[in-house]
């Protein structure tokens, strides 16, 4: 057989130069011949590997996959096969090669008298690069399924190509939700004009933070901050956007507390400068008014006096709670009963709530504990609970619940008034800042300065025509 192959000129010499490592194999797994290239590749001679026979160099992990596919052909189950396996070289180390194994049925015209041709391309530097890009996928597909910040893949138009698992967490998605959506339907509105790939947006940087509202599944809003890369290609052109984002909400809220602050002492320092320089002419004010309602006999001037009166009182009443922000409360802290206190501010306004006929009903625990605080807590529940009754002219139900939660007292008080805006929510407390007509604004904003001296918190939530819920949660003990 070897010799009518010598006879195909043109074959022998394309099987010699070829630069693929070459064998011509018997159906009995001989070796009949090899090319210079399958030499090199293996580190033997032509004399050694048709010693070893078909399965020349194999590893031996891959000895059996091959074994297999050669007894396939060779029993005509398949007219050739293709793999991918691993050398040992003559020096004793590994390398890949893509093995190709066609049969040429009958060569002389004999049946059963089978030629086979092996092709064998080295691919181990290919081998490598596939590992490595198998590791870095792995690291990436680690980072991705542990990591805490949302990791974002978008494309040139903005639509989400891929999104990490953290998206469940941090918005109630499962990522499979949001693979094609476009990203800027779930900012808030009032942020999307900073969309960065948004049509007309003329911002051509490559890498950028950004920090805007996300909206969540059930509808409410967090706040992400995203470092974010565009990758482009050589030509330059955007390929996608990778973006990294971190749930920020608490620190937003926790910036937004010493804001607060600040304008808290802001005001603090101002009432400490004037207030008292206010109510010294204002006391004067008062007594002469007094004396003026004293000698209208006759009631002639009683309106204009009664109107004087009365806004000198409101007056004083403003420079009295900024006294409050003014300066720093000396009051003792004790153990106290909530519940009692809760049933002695309710006393105090069963008269006003008969007025506006208002009925108070109370949910108190029965084994609700005493907790340290000052009597200054007191003013709180009343600032509240005199909110609630006049926010409800026409009548309804204002109810006061107290109860233990793990280490704090939760209490809350739940009108049916008139409510207040989502987008109004967060400027009370603000200095002067009130939706009622007669009202001042700094009710609430003492009763948070309170709630904050006694490291408690005060939420506010409410519905426009449905009403308004205050809750307070303090701390049982300072321990």
């Amino acid at each position: 057989m070897v010799s009518q192959l010598k006879d195909h000129s043109l074959f022998i010499r394309a099987f010699e130069t070829s630069p693929i490592g070459m064998a011509l194999l018997a159906a009995d797994g001989s070796v009949l011949m090899t090319n210079p290239s399958l030499c090199r590749m293996l580190g033997y001679n032509e004399s050694e590997l048709i010693k070893l026979g078909v399965s020349s160099g194999t590893h031996p992990d891959d000895l059996e996959a091959d074994r297999h596919l050669w007894r396939q052909l060779v029993r005509g189950e398949r007219e050739g096969y293709r793999l991918e396996k691993r050398y040992v070289h003559q020096s004793g180390s590994v390398t890949w090669g893509d093995l190709h194994v066609t049969v040429e049925r009958n060569f002389r015209g004999i049946p059963g008298d089978d030629l086979f041709i092996a092709h064998l391309i080295d691919i181990t530097e290919q081998k490598k690069k596939e590992e490595e890009f198998k590791k870095i996928e792995e690291l990436h597909n680690l980072i991705s399924e542990h990591s805490q910040d949302v990791i974002l893949r978008l494309t040139p138009e903005g639509m989400i190509a891929y999104v990490s698992p953290a998206i469940r967490s941090q918005l109630g998605y499962e990522p499979e939700e949001l693979i094609g959506q476009y990203a800027y339907e779930y900012w808030h509105p009032e942020d999307q004009k900073g969309g960065w790939l948004r049509r007309g947006n003329t911002d051509q940087a490559d890498s950028r933070i950004f920090v805007y509202r996300l909206r969540h599944k059930n509808g409410h809003y967090i706040w992400q901050e995203a470092h974010s890369k565009k990758i482009r290609n050589a030509a330059g052109d955007i390929q996608h956007v990778i973006s990294m984002g971190r749930d920020i909400t608490e620190r937003v809220h926790a910036e937004a507390l010493i804001r607060r602050s600040e304008k808290l002492s802001v005001i603090g320092e101002l009432a400490a400068g004037i207030a008292h320089e206010i109510r010294n002419p204002l006391t004067s004010l008062r007594g002469f008014v007094q004396l003026y309602r004293k000698e209208d006999l006759e009631g002639t001037k009683k309106l204009r006096n009664d109107v004087m009166l009365a806004e000198i009182d409101r007056i004083n009443e403003i420079v009295s709670e900024l006294l409050v922000l003014a300066k720093p409360s000396n009051e003792v802290y004790e153990l106290r009963d909530v519940a009692s206190i809760l049933n002695h501010v309710t006393r105090l306004f069963e008269g006003q709530a008969n007025l506006y006929n208002v009925q108070i009903k109370k949910e108190l625990d029965p084994d609700i504990p005493l907790i340290l605080c000052q009597s200054s807590i007191n003013q709180v529940f009343i600032n509240v609970l005199k909110n609630a009754i006049e926010s409800m002219p026409a009548g309804g139900e204002v109810t006061i619940s107290a109860k233990r939660t793990r280490d704090c007292l939760t209490i809350r008080i739940q009108d049916a008034g008139y409510g207040i805006p989502q987008e109004e929510i967060a400027k009370i407390g603000n200095p002067f800042y009130t939706t009622k007509e007669s009202g001042t604004g700094l009710g609430l904003m003492v009763s948070m300065r309170i709630v904050q001296n006694h490291r408690g918190t005060m939420r506010i939530e409410s519905e426009v025509e449905k009403g308004t819920m205050v809750e307070v949660v303090l701390p049982i003990s300072f321990e």
